[in-house]
């Protein structure tokens, strides 16, 4: 038997002084003609291929014979490739010659060497997710035979390691890109970009290029956001995938809001609040196909006590310093000073709350800049208990005038809110979701507005038939105005 050993252990040091250069030199010439992703997938067949022939071979010579008739059709040969794995592998997982499979992982060390070597120097996200890809496919192939399991660690060893770079340049790239992002003018050159958009007319030949003129007039931050995200999803560990997501989210939405800031201060509160929805509402529904809880648990060191247990520390004369036991004074005022709070954070409903936040926004700043004076006065006459029609504010020249100036501005407020909906979403239902609560808003002040006048005395404080008629009137004509913007917004 030692014999039969130390004839194995020669068997595969020879083997390996004569092949490990040639192996190295050929998986070398494979990346210098055909590049690192191509390497990888012909390095890889290659050593699957490798390990099936020398196992074949050593088995030749030191495996158990069976020639029968059999091994000679087709059959038996398939029979015969099939036994080689018994032949390897016990039933309980164990190799019968670690020696020989040593003698495997080093040839095969050599796909870890050669493309390592190339990693180190690679920054596109593609190239290195084509690498991943391409490797999880050939290791799984590998990993069907016991015969070829060394090929299966090596191709791991490197999936490990093109993962350690992608993750690298992934966080690098979301640094660089969302993190200490600094917008120019001409990326928040809202609505103009949009507008320079829409005005460009498509075919249906040139779809595609719709799309990307879509896709290029979204804020660059995010844009970064979901393609590194899309590229990564499928080729990194589900859980080092949620802390990217995770992170990269919660820099996006500061991202926005700095954004919204901005043309706050150039374009106007409507066109900030539509910006700011308009890009959450894509953010939100570019993340649903990752299917991501986006939790996370924070934990930070309180020291509220410390003060109480340093006092408790020096008083305490008979303190031991240096036991060994939980009664050590420094152990005691570690443990009774310092404390771990741990608070859980959901980023999705994080997301979910800075986009109702800027809905009510936009909700608010909309209802207020079409129908300020409106919203103002039937306030006051909600307000107002006692003797409403004898109130100042109630005069009915006043009240008439009021409402004549809203009428004339009304239409036209209507209009320009309708349009820059419509630049900035692209769903109607969207639209007409945001419009309907402004409409009611403005509905109950005008009912708040006739329950007021009904209540007025002909003769007093400027009130008369005529000018309650007319006031009615132009109620009405304001309650249509406002049911037809939302109608049209609602058509898109």
């Amino acid at each position: 038997h030692d014999l039969l050993q130390l004839c194995r252990n020669t068997y595969c040091s020879c083997r390996e002084s004569l092949l490990k250069a040639t192996v190295r030199a050929h998986l070398d010439k494979l990346r210098n003609q055909h590049g690192l992703v191509g390497m990888t997938r012909l390095a890889s067949v290659f050593l699957i291929r490798l390990c099936t022939v020398e196992t074949s071979l050593y088995l030749d010579f030191f495996g158990e014979k069976k020639e029968t008739d059999e091994t000679k059709t087709q059959e038996g040969r398939k029979s015969a490739a099939q036994s080689l794995g018994s032949q390897v592998m016990a039933d309980d997982g164990t190799y019968y010659d670690a020696e020989f499979q040593s003698y495997l992982n080093t040839l095969c060390s050599a796909l870890h060497r050669t493309v390592r070597r190339g990693l180190v120097t690679v920054l596109d996200l593609d190239t290195l997710c084509q690498i991943v890809s391409v490797l999880r496919e050939e290791r799984s192939m590998a990993s069907s035979s016991p015969t070829t399991m060394a090929a299966a660690r090596a191709i791991s060893a490197v999936i490990e390691d093109a993962q350690e770079r992608l993750i690298f340049c992934a966080n690098n790239a979301l640094n660089k890109e969302v993190i200490r992002f600094r917008a120019s003018p001409s990326d928040l050159d809202y609505p103009a970009k949009l507008t320079k958009q829409s005005s460009e007319k498509t075919t249906e030949e040139d779809a595609v290029q719709k799309q990307l003129q879509v896709y290029e007039s979204w804020f660059p931050p995010m844009r970064s956001v979901l393609r590194i995200l899309s590229k990564i999803f499928r080729v990194v560990e589900p859980r080092v995938f949620e802390d990217i997501a995770r992170e990269s989210v919660q820099a996006c939405t500061r991202c926005l809001k700095d954004g919204a800031a901005f043309i706050l201060q150039k374009k106007g509160v409507v066109h900030s609040d539509l910006f700011l929805v308009k890009h959450l509402l894509i953010l939100r529904e570019q993340l649903s196909p990752f299917d991501i809880e986006l939790r996370s648990v924070e934990r930070q060191l309180d020291f509220s006590d410390a003060g109480k247990a340093v006092s408790r520390f020096l008083a305490n004369r008979n303190r031991r310093l240096f036991s060994l036991s939980t009664e050590n004074a420094l152990v005691t005022l570690l443990r009774e000073g310092v404390s771990v709070q741990e608070s859980s954070v959901d980023h999705k409903r994080d997301l979910e709350d800075a986009l109702r936040s800027a809905c009510n926004d936009f909700i608010e700043h909309t209802s207020q800049n079409m129908a300020r004076d409106i919203l103002n006065f039937g306030q006051q006459c909600k307000s107002s208990d006692h003797n409403l029609g004898s109130q100042a504010f109630m005069n009915g020249d006043s009240v008439k005038g009021m409402l004549d100036n809203t009428t004339e501005t009304l239409e036209n407020q209507l209009g320009d809110i309708v349009n820059q909906m419509s630049l900035y979403l692209d769903n109607a239902a969207t639209q007409s979701i945001l419009l309907k609560p402004v409409s009611r808003k403005i509905h109950r002040a005008l009912d708040d507005i006739r329950k007021a006048v009904q209540q007025t005395t002909v003769g007093e404080n400027g009130w008369d038939a005529d000018i309650r008629s007319a006031v009615m009137k132009l109620l009405d004509s304001i309650e249509t105005s406002v049911k037809q913007a939302a109608k049209s917004g609602s058509k898109g």
